[in-house]
């Protein structure tokens, strides 16, 4: 019996967004812009699953929820909601961010709050995964890989559910 992983790279999986890496207590970078790419893998049912025609699904089912919700990250300031340093005052336009010593006022429409410690690329892969994998399994999907790269060739992946489960 085989399985096949169908492979979504389109030029249109991308995101423009601001964010900045915590390292450790003293270290963190400045805030600074990434145009991300995606690529999502889809390990499908076995074979014999398969639509009788030969295939597993359009793949514009898929394609299409990639690339909305990519788009939500789009343009966006993303910032890590569970990092302790990070402390976040909300007004009806603005979100105020005080990181240290650090002080930020944004649109409140222009960010998102992300339930991570840090807005690294292993934690927008895994995000990512999560959400697609939540949507895909609808469709009998296995197993969800996002690789999110930061810059060409600079990224991290990560499998949902995890290949030890």
């Amino acid at each position: 019996m085989s399985t096949t992983t169908l492979h979504l790279a389109k030029q249109n999986f991308k995101f423009s967004a601001a964010h900045f890496l915590i390292f450790d207590e003293k270290h963190a970078e400045r805030l600074h812009g990434h145009n991300y790419q995606v690529r999502v893998d889809i390990k499908t049912p076995a074979e014999d699953e398969l639509h009788a025609d030969g295939y597993f699904l359009d793949f514009n089912v898929f394609k299409k929820y990639i690339k909305a919700r990519l788009d939500q990250w789009d343009e966006i300031v993303l910032l890590p909601e569970k990092h302790a340093d990070m402390k976040f005052k909300k007004t009806a336009k603005s979100l105020e961010v005080t990181f240290r010593d650090r002080f930020y006022v944004f649109p409140v429409n222009e960010v998102i709050l992300l339930p991570v410690t840090n807005t690294s690329v292993e934690q927008l892969s895994r995000l990512l995964a999560e959400d697609f994998y939540k949507e895909f399994k609808q469709y009998g999907v296995q197993r969800v890989k996002v690789y999110v790269e930061e810059t060409r060739g600079q990224g991290a992946s990560s499998v949902v559910p995890s290949i030890r489960s």
